[in-house]
């Protein structure tokens, strides 16, 4: 988000929260948010790729939303897959905001494809679901486990096609049909996916383990929760049984909570637009190592670097944190102090908090247990250090497909394994040498020294585009290079 799309959603908070009924909210949010995210994703100019994304991403809500509707504890009527008046209100509004878009792309170029597809898209959409509400609720419950598998590899071949280079090139390329494409052969981009992509699935994940609440999600509701504009581009990565309850019954905006989300959206502000700009004109990059002849000159980058990723990430968590306060949201804290703590393991708890808690809920615990269930059952130290790297180099890869990334998150999955050895085979040393003041408070420096050191380091894959950049810091950071 932009300083000026920030100031309107925080300067219009205090008019819908005052002058739409509580009632009403939901619905405000769900046509705001649909509104939000056509205007993050077309700008000013809207391409066909523009409306092809929204219709592809309006089909996976409505997909989604059908897919896990209850089946078999309610009446017979809902159970073959009717849709209620609310549902059919909701889906007349964002077919409505999908026209709406294709009208006004259709104004700016003469191909007709932009008015076809919200239309086929929809009829598509209308056959299948017609299709799948004919049969019986148990052959049903059955395809739709599969049909939810399927979705989910979609989605995760979608983030493929987008984090990867050379695929988010050809898509761009292959996609940008008109003349209002700025750039022929620029890669595709579509903002915020990557969290909408995360929210989807956790949804299609809770499904299929049974863990949804029992009555559904409104499509309304599911469509509010994927595309919440506070959230929507920066996190934090919610979870639908905590989002939706709260959804529909909205907390007033009171006076201490205006305080209190216009506080933390001035805060997220000054971190990202002041400090964190400001650290990125004089941190880690490939142009300022060129120039820089020290080592002390390096660290020095190394560190500015380190705070500037943490200002520009909180700050942006912090603005969307206080947006969701002042629409009567409460989002999850998605930072907390994480450069102070002893440990990697007690890092990824306070850094980016929501991320590294769906990772270790939807991959970490299911592949640990994979692996524990297996006839051929690893050594414990094995199953650890798989479920560790793996998750941690997924989400390195999730932020992009590079190598780089990859190695980030190697980086961390065996900083997380090594401390957890050293941790199992420590314990009891640790606990007589803490038992008095000083020794544990010696303890406890040295080792957020250490933890903060380690994760800086790491920043060197972060910051650089190749293995062979990384390196070579690497070797100069620690005296071995020229």
């Amino acid at each position: 988000m932009t300083i000026e799309q920030i100031v309107f959603f925080a300067f219009a908070a205090p008019v819908f929260m005052w002058g739409v009924s509580a009632r009403m909210r939901p619905w405000g949010l769900m046509v705001g948010s649909l509104l939000a995210a056509l205007w993050w994703v077309g700008g000013t100019q809207v391409a066909t790729v523009d409306v092809i994304l929204s219709l592809l991403l309006l089909g996976l809500i409505v997909s989604v939303w059908w897919l896990v509707q209850p089946t078999g504890d309610h009446t017979e009527e809902n159970s073959s897959g009717t849709i209620t008046t609310e549902d059919g209100y909701a889906l007349v509004i964002m077919t409505s905001v999908l026209l709406l878009l294709g009208g006004f792309a259709l104004m700016q170029t003469d191909n007709l494809s932009i008015a076809v597809l919200p239309v086929l898209g929809v009829v598509t959409l209308g056959i299948g679901a017609n299709s799948l509400s004919q049969i019986a609720p148990s052959v049903r419950d059955q395809l739709a486990q599969s049909i939810a598998w399927l979705l989910i590899i979609l989605i995760i071949c979608l983030l493929v096609s987008l984090k990867l280079p050379a695929l988010a090139t050809f898509w761009g390329e292959l996609l940008r049909w008109d003349t209002t494409s700025v750039i022929a052969d620029s890669p595709i981009v579509w903002i915020g996916f990557s969290y909408v992509a995360f929210r989807i699935m956790a949804v299609l994940l809770d499904y299929r383990a049974g863990r949804l609440a029992k009555q559904g999600y409104s499509l309304r509701d599911l469509t509010v929760y994927v595309l919440f504009f506070p959230a929507f581009t920066a996190g934090p990565i919610d979870r639908a049984g905590r989002f939706i309850p709260e959804l529909n019954q909205p907390q007033d905006l009171s006076s201490a909570r205006l305080v209190e989300g216009s506080t933390r959206i001035a805060v997220g502000l000054f971190k990202k637009f002041v400090i964190a700009d400001s650290l990125a004109l004089v941190s880690m990059s490939p142009a300022l190592i060129d120039q820089t002849e020290t080592t002390l000159g390096l660290w020095v980058l190394l560190y500015l670097y380190a705070f500037q990723i943490y200002f520009d990430f909180s700050g942006y968590s912090d603005v969307a944190i206080g947006l969701g306060r002042l629409y009567g949201i409460t989002l999850p804290e998605n930072f907390d102090r994480p450069y102070i703590q002893p440990n990697v393991q007690q890092f990824w708890q306070r850094w980016h908090m929501t991320l590294s808690t769906w990772f270790r809920v939807y991959y970490f615990t299911p592949f640990s247990r994979l692996l524990i269930r297996s006839s051929y059952r690893p050594p414990q130290f094995v199953i650890i250090l798989l479920s560790q790297v793996t998750t941690m180099a997924l989400i390195g890869l999730w932020h992009g497909i590079t190598v780089n990334f990859f190695l980030w998150g190697v980086w961390h999955g065996v900083g997380l394994f090594l401390h957890k050895m050293l941790a199992d085979n420590t314990r009891g040393w640790h606990k007589r040498v803490t038992a008095t003041v000083w020794p544990r408070r010696i303890i406890y420096f040295g080792s957020v020294f250490v933890t903060f050191h380690f994760v800086a380091i790491g920043w060197v894959f972060f910051a650089l585009p190749g293995p062979e950049d990384s390196l070579t810091i690497l070797t100069r950071l620690f005296g071995v290079g020229g």
